[in-house]
Protein backbone atom coordinates (compact mmCIF):
# COMPACT_ATOMS: atom_id res chain seq x y z
CA UNK A 1 0.00 0.00 0.00
CA UNK A 2 2.98 2.38 0.61
CA UNK A 3 4.38 1.74 -2.82
CA UNK A 4 1.14 2.50 -4.54
CA UNK A 5 1.01 6.04 -2.10
CA UNK A 6 4.23 7.00 -3.37
CA UNK A 7 3.74 6.13 -7.40
CA UNK A 8 0.17 7.85 -6.63
CA UNK A 9 2.19 11.40 -5.32
CA UNK A 10 4.65 11.06 -8.69
CA UNK A 11 1.83 10.69 -10.69
CA UNK A 12 -0.15 13.24 -9.56
CA UNK A 13 2.83 15.86 -9.67
CA UNK A 14 3.17 14.74 -13.18
CA UNK A 15 -0.60 15.78 -13.44
CA UNK A 16 0.18 19.19 -12.90
CA UNK A 17 -0.52 21.53 -15.51
CA UNK A 18 2.12 23.89 -16.87
CA UNK A 19 0.54 26.99 -15.75
CA UNK A 20 0.98 25.74 -12.15
CA UNK A 21 4.96 26.64 -12.96
CA UNK A 22 3.64 30.64 -13.67
CA UNK A 23 5.91 32.72 -11.70
CA UNK A 24 4.92 36.11 -9.66
CA UNK A 25 3.65 38.09 -12.41
CA UNK A 26 1.10 35.26 -13.83
CA UNK A 27 3.74 34.71 -16.54
CA UNK A 28 4.31 31.20 -17.83
CA UNK A 29 7.73 30.28 -16.61
CA UNK A 30 9.52 27.94 -18.23
CA UNK A 31 13.07 28.28 -16.55
CA UNK A 32 14.35 25.24 -15.40
CA UNK A 33 15.91 26.52 -12.50
CA UNK A 34 12.89 28.52 -11.36
CA UNK A 35 13.01 28.46 -7.73
CA UNK A 36 9.49 26.90 -5.79
CA UNK A 37 6.13 29.08 -5.75
CA UNK A 38 3.47 28.99 -3.83
CA UNK A 39 0.91 26.09 -4.59
CA UNK A 40 3.69 24.45 -6.24
CA UNK A 41 5.65 20.97 -4.73
CA UNK A 42 9.17 21.45 -3.53
CA UNK A 43 11.34 19.36 -1.17
CA UNK A 44 14.46 20.26 1.21
CA UNK A 45 16.62 17.36 -0.87
CA UNK A 46 19.08 18.33 -2.87
CA UNK A 47 17.49 15.87 -5.34
CA UNK A 48 13.83 14.05 -5.84
CA UNK A 49 12.93 11.56 -8.00
CA UNK A 50 9.93 9.96 -9.07
CA UNK A 51 8.30 8.30 -11.86
CA UNK A 52 8.36 4.68 -13.98
CA UNK A 53 11.66 4.24 -16.17
CA UNK A 54 15.36 4.65 -14.89
CA UNK A 55 17.49 6.35 -12.66
CA UNK A 56 21.57 6.70 -12.40
CA UNK A 57 23.43 8.33 -9.75
CA UNK A 58 27.40 8.77 -9.59
CA UNK A 59 28.56 10.34 -6.98
CA UNK A 60 28.48 10.58 -3.08
CA UNK A 61 25.98 11.02 0.02
CA UNK A 62 23.08 9.71 0.82
CA UNK A 63 20.11 7.51 -1.22
CA UNK A 64 16.91 6.75 0.08
CA UNK A 65 14.69 4.80 -2.04
CA UNK A 66 11.72 2.74 -2.41
CA UNK A 67 9.78 0.93 -5.55
CA UNK A 68 9.39 -1.82 -7.60
CA UNK A 69 12.07 -1.68 -9.42
CA UNK A 70 15.86 -3.64 -10.36
CA UNK A 71 18.57 -1.86 -8.49
CA UNK A 72 22.10 -2.33 -9.20
CA UNK A 73 24.53 -0.11 -7.08
CA UNK A 74 28.87 -0.56 -7.63
CA UNK A 75 30.98 0.73 -4.63
CA UNK A 76 33.58 2.91 -6.58
CA UNK A 77 35.80 3.79 -3.21
CA UNK A 78 38.94 2.88 -2.59
CA UNK A 79 38.27 2.34 0.96
CA UNK A 80 35.01 0.07 0.09
CA UNK A 81 32.95 2.57 2.80
CA UNK A 82 30.02 2.36 1.22
CA UNK A 83 26.74 1.35 3.34
CA UNK A 84 23.59 -0.34 2.19
CA UNK A 85 20.60 -1.32 4.31
CA UNK A 86 18.26 -3.10 1.98
CA UNK A 87 14.66 -4.28 3.21
CA UNK A 88 11.57 -5.95 1.35
CA UNK A 89 13.27 -7.32 -1.60
CA UNK A 90 12.35 -10.66 -3.50
CA UNK A 91 16.11 -11.10 -4.20
CA UNK A 92 18.87 -9.72 -3.73
CA UNK A 93 22.59 -10.87 -4.83
CA UNK A 94 26.24 -9.61 -4.08
CA UNK A 95 29.46 -10.19 -6.01
CA UNK A 96 32.26 -12.61 -4.92
CA UNK A 97 34.34 -8.92 -3.81
CA UNK A 98 31.46 -7.07 -2.50
CA UNK A 99 31.35 -4.22 -4.72
CA UNK A 100 28.32 -5.01 -6.70
CA UNK A 101 24.98 -5.26 -5.01
CA UNK A 102 21.95 -6.13 -7.12
CA UNK A 103 18.26 -6.35 -5.36
CA UNK A 104 14.99 -6.94 -7.38
CA UNK A 105 11.15 -6.87 -6.57
CA UNK A 106 9.30 -3.93 -3.86
CA UNK A 107 11.46 -3.25 -1.01
CA UNK A 108 13.11 0.22 -0.29
CA UNK A 109 17.14 0.69 -0.32
CA UNK A 110 19.80 3.37 2.16
CA UNK A 111 22.99 3.96 0.56
CA UNK A 112 25.59 6.47 2.66
CA UNK A 113 28.83 6.25 0.85
CA UNK A 114 31.73 8.76 -0.46
CA UNK A 115 31.61 7.47 -4.49
CA UNK A 116 29.33 4.76 -6.02
CA UNK A 117 26.98 4.41 -8.71
CA UNK A 118 23.58 3.56 -8.53
CA UNK A 119 21.31 2.41 -11.63
CA UNK A 120 17.39 1.57 -11.04
CA UNK A 121 14.72 0.28 -13.98
CA UNK A 122 11.10 0.60 -12.87
CA UNK A 123 8.88 2.20 -10.47
CA UNK A 124 10.51 4.62 -8.16
CA UNK A 125 11.15 7.17 -5.78
CA UNK A 126 14.03 8.50 -4.67
CA UNK A 127 16.21 11.01 -2.50
CA UNK A 128 19.79 12.28 -2.66
CA UNK A 129 20.84 14.23 0.56
CA UNK A 130 24.13 15.07 2.27
CA UNK A 131 24.52 12.56 5.50
CA UNK A 132 27.10 13.45 8.74
CA UNK A 133 29.99 12.25 6.63
CA UNK A 134 29.73 12.90 2.99
CA UNK A 135 28.34 15.31 0.97
CA UNK A 136 25.96 15.22 -1.98
CA UNK A 137 27.69 15.81 -5.31
CA UNK A 138 27.90 13.65 -8.31
CA UNK A 139 25.71 13.52 -11.87
CA UNK A 140 22.47 11.83 -12.25
CA UNK A 141 20.41 10.66 -15.13
CA UNK A 142 16.74 10.12 -15.59
CA UNK A 143 14.60 8.39 -18.65
CA UNK A 144 11.05 7.31 -19.14
CA UNK A 145 8.05 9.17 -17.65
CA UNK A 146 8.54 10.85 -14.12
CA UNK A 147 9.59 14.67 -12.30
CA UNK A 148 12.34 15.76 -10.37
CA UNK A 149 12.77 18.36 -8.28
CA UNK A 150 16.19 19.98 -7.38
CA UNK A 151 15.91 21.80 -3.55
CA UNK A 152 14.55 24.88 -3.33
CA UNK A 153 13.18 24.13 -7.40
CA UNK A 154 9.64 23.81 -9.31
CA UNK A 155 8.91 20.27 -10.48
CA UNK A 156 10.90 19.28 -13.89
CA UNK A 157 8.87 16.56 -15.72
CA UNK A 158 11.02 13.94 -18.09
CA UNK A 159 9.67 11.90 -20.63
CA UNK A 160 13.31 11.82 -22.19
CA UNK A 161 16.82 11.22 -20.98
CA UNK A 162 17.32 14.02 -18.76
CA UNK A 163 20.53 15.11 -17.05
CA UNK A 164 21.32 16.89 -13.40
CA UNK A 165 24.63 17.69 -11.36
CA UNK A 166 24.95 18.48 -8.05
CA UNK A 167 27.77 20.16 -6.91
CA UNK A 168 28.73 23.95 -5.33
CA UNK A 169 29.99 27.07 -6.85
CA UNK A 170 32.17 28.91 -8.51
CA UNK A 171 30.64 27.87 -12.13
CA UNK A 172 32.03 28.54 -15.04
CA UNK A 173 30.71 28.61 -18.47
CA UNK A 174 32.20 28.48 -22.00
CA UNK A 175 29.65 27.88 -24.88
CA UNK A 176 29.19 28.79 -28.14
CA UNK A 177 27.19 27.83 -31.16
CA UNK A 178 29.15 28.48 -34.34
CA UNK A 179 29.71 25.26 -36.07
CA UNK A 180 32.13 24.26 -38.68
CA UNK A 181 31.48 21.68 -40.85
CA UNK A 182 34.35 20.41 -43.37
CA UNK A 183 34.50 22.39 -46.86
CA UNK A 184 31.68 21.42 -49.48
CA UNK A 185 31.70 22.18 -53.28
CA UNK A 186 30.77 25.62 -53.97
CA UNK A 187 28.24 25.77 -57.22
CA UNK A 188 29.10 29.78 -57.67
CA UNK A 189 32.69 29.42 -57.79
CA UNK A 190 35.40 27.83 -59.98
CA UNK A 191 34.92 24.06 -61.04
CA UNK A 192 36.71 22.25 -58.28
CA UNK A 193 36.52 25.35 -55.82
CA UNK A 194 35.45 24.84 -52.06
CA UNK A 195 34.10 26.58 -49.11
CA UNK A 196 33.42 26.63 -45.66
CA UNK A 197 29.93 25.07 -44.40
CA UNK A 198 28.63 26.78 -41.33
CA UNK A 199 25.53 25.79 -39.08
CA UNK A 200 24.09 26.92 -36.10
CA UNK A 201 25.19 30.47 -36.75
CA UNK A 202 22.19 32.30 -37.31
CA UNK A 203 21.39 33.12 -33.77
CA UNK A 204 21.78 32.97 -29.99
CA UNK A 205 22.44 29.11 -29.60
CA UNK A 206 23.87 28.76 -26.45
CA UNK A 207 21.54 29.20 -22.91
CA UNK A 208 23.05 30.15 -19.42
CA UNK A 209 19.96 30.62 -16.63
CA UNK A 210 21.28 31.33 -12.99
CA UNK A 211 18.31 31.49 -10.51
CA UNK A 212 17.22 30.69 -7.00
CA UNK A 213 17.27 33.45 -6.49
CA UNK A 214 20.89 33.88 -6.56
CA UNK A 215 23.22 36.05 -4.23
CA UNK A 216 26.93 36.70 -5.55
CA UNK A 217 28.52 38.15 -9.16
CA UNK A 218 28.69 37.18 -12.46
CA UNK A 219 31.38 38.17 -14.37
CA UNK A 220 31.03 37.67 -18.29
CA UNK A 221 34.22 37.85 -20.03
CA UNK A 222 32.42 37.80 -23.34
CA UNK A 223 29.01 37.84 -25.08
CA UNK A 224 27.72 37.91 -28.24
CA UNK A 225 23.90 37.79 -27.94
CA UNK A 226 21.86 39.55 -25.01
CA UNK A 227 21.25 38.96 -21.33
CA UNK A 228 18.06 39.57 -19.11
CA UNK A 229 18.15 40.35 -15.53
CA UNK A 230 15.60 39.83 -12.65
CA UNK A 231 15.83 41.51 -9.29
CA UNK A 232 14.38 39.55 -7.07
CA UNK A 233 15.26 41.65 -3.94
CA UNK A 234 13.56 43.74 -1.30
CA UNK A 235 16.08 46.20 -1.94
CA UNK A 236 16.41 46.23 -5.55
CA UNK A 237 20.07 46.05 -4.98
CA UNK A 238 21.18 44.35 -8.33
CA UNK A 239 23.85 46.00 -9.83
CA UNK A 240 24.97 45.65 -13.71
CA UNK A 241 27.70 46.69 -15.51
CA UNK A 242 27.48 46.99 -19.38
CA UNK A 243 29.10 48.50 -22.22
CA UNK A 244 28.23 52.05 -23.51
CA UNK A 245 25.78 52.16 -25.70
CA UNK A 246 24.07 48.39 -25.30
CA UNK A 247 20.53 48.70 -25.69
CA UNK A 248 18.51 48.35 -22.89
CA UNK A 249 14.91 47.06 -22.69
CA UNK A 250 12.52 46.55 -19.24
CA UNK A 251 9.80 44.79 -19.81
CA UNK A 252 6.21 44.32 -18.46
CA UNK A 253 7.64 42.13 -15.62
CA UNK A 254 9.99 44.77 -14.17
CA UNK A 255 13.08 42.79 -15.57
CA UNK A 256 15.55 44.33 -18.00
CA UNK A 257 16.88 42.77 -21.33
CA UNK A 258 20.73 44.30 -22.62
CA UNK A 259 20.65 43.11 -26.05
CA UNK A 260 23.18 43.96 -28.99
CA UNK A 261 26.19 42.49 -27.20
CA UNK A 262 29.22 41.83 -29.16
CA UNK A 263 32.07 40.38 -27.58
CA UNK A 264 31.13 42.14 -24.23
CA UNK A 265 31.83 42.32 -21.00
CA UNK A 266 29.10 42.30 -18.22
CA UNK A 267 29.09 42.42 -14.71
CA UNK A 268 25.98 41.48 -12.69
CA UNK A 269 25.90 41.82 -8.47
CA UNK A 270 22.96 41.43 -6.42
CA UNK A 271 21.82 39.35 -3.06
CA UNK A 272 18.69 37.75 -5.04
CA UNK A 273 18.50 38.22 -8.71
CA UNK A 274 17.67 35.68 -11.38
CA UNK A 275 19.55 35.76 -14.80
CA UNK A 276 19.17 34.59 -18.62
CA UNK A 277 21.86 35.14 -21.01
CA UNK A 278 21.24 33.54 -24.52
CA UNK A 279 24.33 34.38 -26.83
CA UNK A 280 26.59 32.23 -29.76
CA UNK A 281 29.57 32.86 -27.53
CA UNK A 282 29.95 33.06 -23.87
CA UNK A 283 32.15 32.94 -21.10
CA UNK A 284 31.75 33.66 -17.75
CA UNK A 285 31.84 33.15 -14.49
CA UNK A 286 29.36 32.87 -11.19
CA UNK A 287 30.46 32.92 -7.29
CA UNK A 288 27.62 32.49 -5.01
CA UNK A 289 27.73 34.10 -2.05
CA UNK A 290 29.12 31.90 0.82
CA UNK A 291 26.31 29.66 2.58
CA UNK A 292 23.64 30.61 0.15
CA UNK A 293 22.42 28.13 -2.85
CA UNK A 294 21.91 28.17 -6.36
CA UNK A 295 19.77 26.75 -9.04
CA UNK A 296 21.53 27.05 -12.87
CA UNK A 297 20.92 25.47 -15.94
CA UNK A 298 23.25 25.21 -19.26
CA UNK A 299 22.49 24.86 -22.78
CA UNK A 300 24.50 24.53 -26.12
CA UNK A 301 27.94 23.66 -27.28
CA UNK A 302 30.77 24.20 -25.14
CA UNK A 303 31.50 23.06 -21.86
CA UNK A 304 31.06 24.39 -17.89
CA UNK A 305 32.98 23.56 -14.68
CA UNK A 306 30.89 23.91 -11.40
CA UNK A 307 33.02 22.74 -8.05
CA UNK A 308 34.94 19.84 -8.39
CA UNK A 309 33.08 18.95 -11.57
CA UNK A 310 35.03 20.31 -14.88
CA UNK A 311 34.76 19.85 -18.58
CA UNK A 312 30.76 18.96 -18.36
CA UNK A 313 29.48 19.00 -21.97
CA UNK A 314 26.11 21.40 -21.99
CA UNK A 315 24.40 19.75 -25.01
CA UNK A 316 21.72 21.13 -26.71
CA UNK A 317 19.12 18.10 -25.82
CA UNK A 318 17.67 19.26 -22.72
CA UNK A 319 20.89 20.70 -21.31
CA UNK A 320 22.30 20.01 -17.57
CA UNK A 321 20.14 20.91 -14.75
CA UNK A 322 22.66 22.23 -11.79
CA UNK A 323 22.11 22.67 -7.93
CA UNK A 324 24.93 24.65 -6.53
CA UNK A 325 24.92 23.78 -2.98
CA UNK A 326 25.65 26.58 -0.26
CA UNK A 327 29.18 26.10 1.11
CA UNK A 328 30.24 27.66 4.40
CA UNK A 329 32.82 30.56 4.68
Amino acid sequence: MRNLLLIGGAAALIALPAVALADSEGLRDDDPAAPAAAGVPTTDHALHAGGRGALRYDGSGGVVLEGRAIVRVRDLSSGKDLKATPSGFGETKVSSDGRVSRYAGTGKLSLDGSSYRLTIAGRFTGDVDPTSSTAATGAAWVAGRGVTILKGGVPWFFRAGQRILLTTGPMAVDLGDRRVHPARHDPKGPKGSKRPHHRGDRGPGATWRINGPASGTVKVATITGRIRVWDRSAAKDLAATVPAGTTTTTLGDGSVVYSGLRGAAVTLAGTAFRMKARASDLEGVFTPTAGTLALAFVQGRGTFDAGSATDVRAGHHGGVRVLLQAVAT
